[in-house]
């Protein structure tokens, strides 16, 4: 090994990946083939070991590859941050904030706005992935704060509420009780997943994946796509998608545990607003929910 990490040739091997191949790198990099090849070539040699393995037809990455892309991802935001904290005013802090998409999809909007009118002078810097990742994250010092679902490898966070998991679709069709139950979920590991496969097990019920995916967007269009089932939590059920429960022959789902995981290292004041912030957005959601599952009960009893 020799030299040191430059973070142009840093960019190429992460570009070369995201984009599977030399020739479509090139394109995005607005660089010639043979300057992304060279460049690689020169990165595995101050690394000292190969990184891609190349055939004719594909790409993939060799085992020291794929420990390496993980540093190289690192190295590149932690850069970007860098040169943007350099931009940021004097008076100017930063929390950084993380949480999975589907829960930012639903509450981040409104915390924000909040946030902004009484934290004018506080920039949250928001990063969505799976809450196992995002943990991971805050015990690197890579965040101040998550909002999360609880995992069985997880260390304990600070408890705010049951999160109450249902099965949903997005057509008007029934599943007989002896059917296997074609699932849409998220990926092993996932406690809505692990919960929901458990409810099925203890009421005997068949059950088979024919969709995974890490993101809710694509498990939303597998669902909407029809003839699949997902499970989420009951906050949030998009429009148009509907609730099978009892009635419909779904066994309960144990609820997942929502939780919040802070870093004692961060002073920042606006990091106690933004934990209180999340935790009245999340209950003034769960009272309209209470309110429109008794009104959909005393629907259904009148039917």
């Amino acid at each position: 090994m020799s030299g040191h990490l430059d973070g142009t040739l840093l960019k190429v091997f992460v570009t070369i990946i995201e984009c599977q191949g030399f020739s479509a790198a090139a394109e995005r990099l607005h660089k010639t083939q043979s300057t992304i090849s060279q460049s690689l070539q020169r990165l595995e040699e101050v690394v000292g070991t190969p990184l891609i393995h190349r055939t004719s037809r594909s790409i993939s990455l060799t085992p020291s590859g794929e420990t390496f892309l993980i540093y190289a991802r690192r190295i590149l935001k932690l850069h970007n941050e860098a040169i943007n904290a350099a931009h940021l005013p004097n008076d100017l802090a930063c929390i950084h904030v993380g949480m999975p998409e589907d829960y930012a999809q639903y509450c981040l909007a409104a915390v924000l706005r909040d946030f902004r009118e009484h934290f004018p002078k506080v920039r949250p810097d928001v990063c969505c992935e799976a809450s196992v990742a995002l943990v991971g994250r805050l015990q690197r010092g890579e965040l101040d704060l998550v909002l999360g679902v609880q995992h069985a490898n997880l260390q304990p966070g600070e408890f705010l509420c049951d999160e109450p998991l249902v099965w949903v679709t997005a057509d008007a069709r029934s599943w007989a009780d002896d059917q296997s139950l074609p699932l849409a979920v998220y990926a092993e590991g996932c406690a809505f997943r692990a919960n929901a496969i458990d409810a099925l097990a203890e009421a005997g019920r068949s059950w088979h994946v024919v969709y995974t995916s890490q993101s809710p967007r694509g498990i939303g269009v597998a669902i909407e796509g029809g003839e699949t089932v997902g499970v989420t939590a009951r906050r949030l059920v998009p429009e148009g998608w509907r609730i099978l429960d009892e009635r419909d022959g779904f066994p309960s789902i144990e609820p997942a545990r929502l939780m919040l995981w802070r870093s004692s290292a961060c002073q920042e004041p606006g990091l106690d607003a933004m934990v209180e912030m999340l935790g009245r957005q999340l209950l003034r959601s769960d009272r309209f929910l209470e309110q429109r599952s008794t009104a959909l009960v005393a629907s259904h009893d009148l039917q």
